[in-house]
Order: structure tokens, then C-alpha cells, then sequence
């Protein structure tokens, strides 16, 4: 089965990325990848870049990309975010005014500041684009400095962004695969199937799953996960007429179910959850909240990361 061309993650960047030699945990680095990636879902919400969906899938992909060619220690988790946004928007033609973009980030940093700011015996449940009667926010004046500073900031990271990954912007997103691997499995017209394939698909660009795996294996997981989710059987070796393998299939589903295990999100709706230990309930709620704090904290500058490791490191030697 012939497959559009899509840049992935060789064996060795996927082993050994530029932030692990740096000194960066795998477990730090997969928190700050879905970090970035959730402020560039919320900021494209709060712009309505969700139609097509393309814009913001694209954007996750290619700041996952950008990351196993570049060190979270040399680049900053909030900066990368913003510019592959906006590269984004420009790859797939929907354009958005920069001013607006700012401030959408402005804004969201802002918010999550305020929820850093909270007593850490308050749960750190709203979203980030929610309101607060507590939170307030000044959108900048026309002439503010902090517009240019960003603007240099997005300017020189998408050159960045570009020159890192050789001007290879191809991004081949799986939700046609999927919808036609349902239409051959007959189950595009059962209940909720679709759409949850959907929303795991979205989910699952949290996660680097993108740039390591082909679209079609990306869509197979998909269906996989949703049948277990929603109990329907399928036909035994289905995966192998859409040119899968079981063990990548089941790497992706794991990906998944670790991202809402960890994280505390919810599972897509309609799932019967029971034994799955899906979603975060009150078990362990502090230290996913711990975790979400150290990746908010973190992702603020490449300079929140090398103070990380410093102080890492000098409470291990002092050991």
C-alpha cells in the first residue's frame, strides 16, 4: 500500500533526543511536548482555527517534529508553540493577524500564572481559557513593547522551526484514513465510533505518536482503541489489510491510555471505562496536579528549564 510521503523520527533521534543529552528526563520532556501542544489547542479554539481541524493538528506535528531535532534546553517550550502556530496557519491558508495570536498567548500565560499563583491545596481543575471572577487580564495597547518582543521571538523561532527540519513541512494527517478504514470495517455508521476515533486522534496529538508513526497506523489505532473502549469485536488481522502491525498499533494505544492515566483527562465520551482505570478521579490527584505545575513552570523559557537542571543536580550531589 503506497502512503503520501511523511517525515518521521529516525530510530536514533527517537532513542536518544537532543533534550535527553542535554540531561533532560524522557518522562520531563514528554510533559513539556504536551504542554506545548495544549496551548496551541487552546489558543487555536479561542481563534477558531478548528475548521478545518488541519491547522492545529499541523501545528502539534511539527512542534513534536522540531523537538527531536532540537534540545528543550536550547529552546523554549512557549516560544516554539507560538511559531509553529503560526507557521501552521500559513501552511495550511488560514491566515490569523499576529496581534491577534499575541495576545491569544498573552492571555493564556497569563492564566496560567494566575493558577501557579493559587494555593496549592486548590485543584487546578479549570481550563486554561476559562474565566475566573478572580482573574484579570489587560490586552496590550497597540504600541506596547511586548507585542515587538514577541514578534521577534515567533519571527526568528519559524526560521528556526524551517531550517531544523529542512523546509520539509509535508504533514499528512490519519482522519481520511480513518474514515475509510471504517467504511471497509462497516462500522462507520455505528454509534459514537467515529466520533471518538476522532477525539482520540486529537488526543493522541499530544502525544509524539505523529512523527514517529504513518498516518494509517496512526488510524488503525484509533479504531483499535475505540472498539476496546466501546466493546465492539472486530475481525481478527483487520490491521494487516491497511499495511499495520499489532505491535505499533498497541505502542499508539498505550501512548493514549498513559496520557489520560497521567494527565487526568477525560476518557472520549461514550466509553465504557470500567477496568481500564481510565481518567484521573481523586486517586493520585496531587501529584498529576504536581505535574502539571512542573510543566506549566517549565515550559515558560529554555532558561526555567537550565535553572531546572541546575538545581537537579545540586540537590544530587549534595546527596
Amino acid at each position: 500500500m503506497a502512503h503520501a510521503p511523511h517525515p518521521l523520527a529516525t530510530l536514533e533521534q527517537i532513542i536518544k533526543t537532543p533534550s535527553s543529552e542535554d540531561g533532560i528526563p524522557s518522562e520531563v520532556e514528554a510533559d513539556l511536548r504536551v504542554a506545548g501542544c495544549m496551548l496551541i489547542q487552546e489558543a487555536g479554539v479561542m481563534l477558531e482555527l478548528f475548521r478545518p481541524q488541519s491547522t492545529m493538528a499541523t501545528a502539534q506535528v511539527i512542534f513534536h517534529r522540531f523537538y527531536y531535532v532540537s534540545s528543550l534546553y536550547s529552546f523554549g517550550v512557549n516560544d516554539i508553540s507560538i511559531s509553529s502556530l503560526f507557521l501552521s496557519t500559513k501552511l495550511c491558508e488560514t491566515p490569523v493577524r499576529l496581534r491577534d495570536l499575541i495576545n491569544t498567548y498573552l492571555f493564556l500565560l497569563a492564566r496560567i500564572q494566575y493558577l501557579l499563583n493559587q494555593p496549592s491545596d486548590q485543584p487546578l481543575r479549570p481550563s486554561l481559557s476559562t474565566s475566573s471572577s478572580d482573574f484579570k487580564f489587560d490586552v496590550p495597547s497597540f504600541h506596547d513593547e511586548i507585542f515587538w518582543e514577541w514578534k521577534d521571538v515567533i519571527t526568528a523561532n519559524e526560521m528556526q522551526i524551517l531550517k531544523r527540519l529542512g523546509f520539509n513541512m509535508q504533514v499528512d494527517l490519519p482522519y481520511n484514513h480513518m474514515i475509510n478504514y471504517l467504511k471497509i470495517l462497516d462500522l462507520v455508521f455505528e454509534d459514537e465510533v467515529a466520533q471518538m476515533c476522532w477525539s482520540i486522534l486529537n488526543d493522541m496529538l499530544l502525544t509524539p505518536m505523529y512523527a514517529i508513526h504513518p498516518p494509517h497506523t496512526l488510524a488503525c489505532a484509533s479504531i483499535l482503541l475505540s472498539a476496546r473502549l466501546l466493546r465492539i469485536p472486530l475481525p481478527e488481522g483487520w490491521y494487516i489489510l491497511f499495511d499495520a502491525t499489532y505491535d505499533d498499533i498497541w505502542s499508539c494505544c498505550g501512548h493514549v491510555m498513559r496520557l489520560y492515566t497521567d494527565w487526568g483527562l477525560e476518557a472520549p465520551r461514550g466509553a465504557v471505562t470500567s477496568g481500564f482505570g481510565i481518567g484521573g478521579g481523586d486517586k493520585g490527584q496531587n501529584i498529576k496536579e504536581n505535574r502539571w505545575r512542573r510543566a506549566w513552570v517549565l515550559a515558560q523559557s529554555r532558561k526555567a528549564v537550565r535553572r531546572w537542571l541546575e538545581e537537579r543536580d545540586k540537590g544530587q550531589n549534595n546527596v
